[in-house]
């Protein structure tokens, strides 16, 4: 909201957007004759501690598939916190934001595409300084949806959708078809009178849990409110 007249709220403007995106929001106003109306809006929640961002206090974090989108994000948590002073910067040299005070780190925003077109090289879904687990974009606030260029889902080359709790790096969980990534059945136990011999080899690799791997690559664009 940029205006407030005797009506109420008069006139808004999109998120992080210059004046041309300015729209009226009192029907039959002065302003709805060079702009166009919106009628009905969404309240949003606010923060009335930092920590309410927080993973019980400690940093919490995203991974979102573009640059854009994870700043958007990280931004409008910034802008819903009532008390001053919590602010956004570029984190260290990694691809992604923090949210912070400048003496402790809230939240995390990492993304997988830069504004320029190129795919950061993520090897982990854990990340470090501070140590953070990155949960998927779409386990965020929901109001992240009504951003600008708002994707429900990773770009479909990328994205798979797990099943099991058990995938501990970004490559298993984007690269399902890797052989070097196959997981191998779990076995019964056998007793030593069964075991022959001859028919003994000892193992090649590492034997990985069972991963089952669902393709998700339908989610429709969000349409912000």
């Amino acid at each position: 909201v940029t205006e407030v007249g005797s009506g109420g709220y008069a006139k808004a403007r999109q998120w992080r957007r210059d004046e041309s995106t300015d729209v009226a929001l009192i029907p039959n106003s002065f302003l709805t004759k060079t702009l166009p109306l919106v009628r009905k809006g969404r309240i949003l929640p606010v923060y009335r501690s930092r920590i309410e961002l927080t993973d019980e206090g400690k940093p919490r974090g995203y991974l979102f598939p573009t640059e854009a989108l994870a700043k958007n994000a990280a931004y409008l948590d910034e802008a819903l916190i009532i008390s001053a002073g919590a602010y956004v910067r570029n984190h260290n040299q990694e691809p992604g934001f923090a949210l912070t005070d400048g003496s402790q780190i809230f939240r995390l925003y990492y993304y997988m595409k830069s504004d320029q077109g190129r795919t950061t090289h993520l090897t982990s879904r854990v990340v470090e300084n501070p140590h953070c687990e990155l949960h998927p974009h779409t386990e965020g606030d929901r109001y992240w949806r009504l951003l600008p260029g708002w994707q429900e889902a990773f770009p479909a080359s990328k994205v798979t959708q797990i099943s099991m709790p058990v995938v501990t790096s970004l490559s298993e969980l984007l690269h399902p078809e890797d052989d070097s990534l196959a997981a191998t059945q779990e076995t019964k136990a056998i007793r030593p009178d069964e075991i022959d011999p001859s028919e003994v080899t000892l193992p090649s690799r590492p034997v990985r849990k069972d991963l089952t791997f669902d393709k998700d690559e339908t989610h429709p664009n969000a349409t912000p409110g």
